[in-house]
């Protein structure tokens, strides 16, 4: 492989090989050259390589073993999740098949911020629940999720919290309600480096954040959410 002149050649090595990987010469688990090997396939220093080798590791391609070398990480495939004004998690996960799960990492009741109020119409005093939901696919994260919802549209939501396993089970169970997704705004963006750890990926990977009102099938909305996803793990179908 001949490195390009105006072009950083750890980016340019780092490129090589995850076309490699993702075209199948190098597989899954399978140990990359050496230090060395490297070194002399494409006559640069031992300090490029490794940029290339940390960036591969940063984005996720490959692992260092201590005294082992290199390995191909198993390449995700992402799942396409269909987004219309009725669909839901679990819903989607069952039609394809998927292990899926859903975690409630924490809760909290009190009042809304003001974008809060503004996507829900809501005055200062107005008090909230606000969800923070992890959702997970053959036992690894995909998403996390904020959801805000008025205590008025679901009095006294703490008492259904336990052994959590859906929100719309709760809502559909105990307030006979299915809320109507009635807009979502999609935006790239990096994690914040809690939201790294949890998803477990790099912090300089772009994550999917979806922003979504759910309206009351009466029409008031009843839940502001803000999802964000994996972009290794996932791919957006939108039905109109």
């Amino acid at each position: 492989m001949k490195l390009q002149e105006d072009k950083p050649c750890h980016l340019e090595i780092s490129e090589y090989f995850i076309d490699h990987i993702q075209s199948g010469v190098f597989r899954e688990n399978e140990k990359l050259p050496s230090e060395n090997e490297l070194c002399l396939q494409f006559k640069v220093n031992r300090h490029v390589v490794r940029q290339a080798l940390a960036r591969l590791t940063n984005l996720g391609w490959i692992t260092p073993f201590q005294g082992r070398g290199c390995y191909v990480n198993p390449i995700q495939r992402p799942i396409q999740y269909v987004l219309s004004s009725n669909t839901r998690f679990s819903d989607n996960m069952k039609h394809l098949g998927i292990e899926h799960q859903s975690e409630l990492i924490s809760w909290e009741k009190g009042l809304p911020t003001e974008v809060e109020q503004k996507n829900l119409f809501l005055t200062n005093n107005q008090a909230i629940y606000r969800l923070e939901i992890l959702r997970l696919i053959n036992r690894q994260p995909l998403s996390i999720t904020t959801t805000v919802m008025p205590e008025e549209e679901v009095p006294n939501l703490e008492s259904c919290l336990e052994n959590f396993s859906s929100l719309y089970r709760i809502l559909s169970d105990n307030y006979q309600v299915r809320p109507i997704r009635s807009r979502s705004i999609f935006q790239a963006t990096l994690p914040m480096l809690k939201d790294a750890k949890i998803l477990e990926i790099p912090e300089n990977i772009p994550i999917i954040q979806i922003e979504s009102i759910m309206n009351h099938p009466g029409g008031n909305p009843i839940e502001y959410s803000i999802a964000r996803i994996r972009g290794d793990m996932h791919k957006c179908l939108v039905e109109f």
